[in-house]
């Protein structure tokens, strides 16, 4: 079976993934490529790629050039007819959008079986792109990705749903075939041999407002009340510069200054170490769907701390696999902190449970056969018959 897999993916095969999509079409594509009935390709549109075509094992990875345009003008969706071309070029039995930007467009248009993965909710996500009334850049943005999300729902026939919460987060939109696969993270996780250092907390993810990093700030400050070697960790990249500087100065105006950080990009083996070293794993976010991060603590046995927002109730369950709070209550997350970090045979519990539904639900491998029988079942439904 030929499958092209369109979706984003890294320039080069040892950077670390810009975002849980690259990480999730890194993931799956290999998975995929080392089964005897695929023959797997990835086609991503992307500027900057030194190579139209690399191959890695029995894996094929095609980049599409995309012109410097500027992307608030056009969310990228220029690349939409150069995706097409190259998919009907390769001419597979089966297309697999990843998203609903570009590449999932250029799957569900391309008059190929295709399935589509949503990730994300995009109609929310997007709210928080305008910053005020008076934000004309941020409303157009808005626009061009909720246009976007609603084509790529228009023109689906079957859908990989990543997470229980998006059946009732977008109701009837959903129109298509759903088939629930959760996504697949990096095997090394499920290898790590952990270290954890006591009271050493660990955020992981970008730094954007719907993350809600000041209010883990404001936690650690409380919990750091009641257990004074509690510290945080905050790793990844700084992709909105205003937001980052409102992190930083939540953390000097709380005198925080000696027991958070910000680190800034890692690579793979620097993102690996934060795992090892961490005591537990935090997240405050107001909207997330299947975060990446709590996959990846589960993988490796870091015990979760999570607001109980969006999709990851659905993700975890409180006290059998992570520590949930109410969203927003940063009190509440500093009980969750000082109880978790004083009592060892709870981290112990939920580190166990995780690591075990983690390895079903998550590896690469297990995600991949899944994948393929959903495949079949779309070809079956076209009258298609795989080579």
């Amino acid at each position: 079976m030929r499958v092209a897999l369109v979706g984003e993916y890294p320039l080069r095969e040892d950077a670390i993934h810009a975002g849980g999509i690259q990480s999730v079409t890194h993931g799956l594509a290999h998975a995929l490529a080392r089964r005897d009935d695929v023959e797997c390709h990835v086609i991503c549109a992307a500027a900057g790629a030194r190579e139209r075509e690399r191959r890695v094992g029995r894996l094929a990875v095609h980049f599409v050039p995309r012109p410097p345009l500027p992307y608030l003008a056009t969310c990228r969706l220029h690349d939409v007819p150069r995706l097409i071309a190259r998919i009907r070029a390769l001419d597979p039995d089966i297309v697999h959008g990843q998203g609903q930007d570009r590449h999932g467009l250029a799957a569900v248009r391309c008059r190929r079986p295709a399935v589509v993965t949503p990730h994300g909710v995009l109609f929310l996500e997007s709210r928080l792109l305008r910053r005020h009334a008076l934000d004309a850049p941020g409303a157009l943005k808005k626009h061009l990705l909720d246009h976007t999300e609603r084509e790529v729902f228009r023109h689906a026939g079957d859908m990989i749903v990543i997470s229980r919460y998006l059946p009732e987060v977008y109701g009837p939109l959903l129109g298509a075939h759903a088939h629930f696969i959760e996504n697949p993270i990096d095997p090394a996780f499920f290898d790590l041999e952990r270290a954890p250092e006591a009271g050493r907390l660990l955020f992981a993810g970008t730094i954007v407002p719907r993350k809600r990093v000041p209010d883990l700030v404001a936690a650690l400050a409380g919990a750091r009340e009641r257990a004074p070697g509690l510290r945080l960790r905050i790793a990844g990249p700084l992709s909105d510069p205003a937001e980052a500087a409102r992190v930083r100065e939540r953390i000097a105006a709380l005198g925080l200054s000696a027991h958070a950080s910000l680190t800034g990009p890692l690579s793979q083996e620097e993102l690996f170490d934060e795992y090892r070293r961490a005591e537990l794993l935090v997240l405050s976010s107001r909207e997330e769907t299947a975060p990446q991060v709590i996959a990846q603590a589960m993988a490796c046995g870091l015990p979760v701390v999570a607001a109980d927002a969006a999709g990851v109730p659905y993700m975890v369950r409180d006290g059998e696999t992570a520590r949930l709070f109410p969203a927003g209550d940063a009190e509440a997350c500093a009980r969750c902190l000082v109880s978790l970090h004083g009592d060892a045979d709870q981290r112990g519990r939920l580190a166990a449970e995780g690591r075990v539904q983690a390895r079903r639900r998550f590896h690469p491998d297990a995600v991949a056969e899944q994948t393929v029988a959903v495949y079949r079942q779309v070809l079956a439904r076209a009258g298609s018959t795989p080579r």
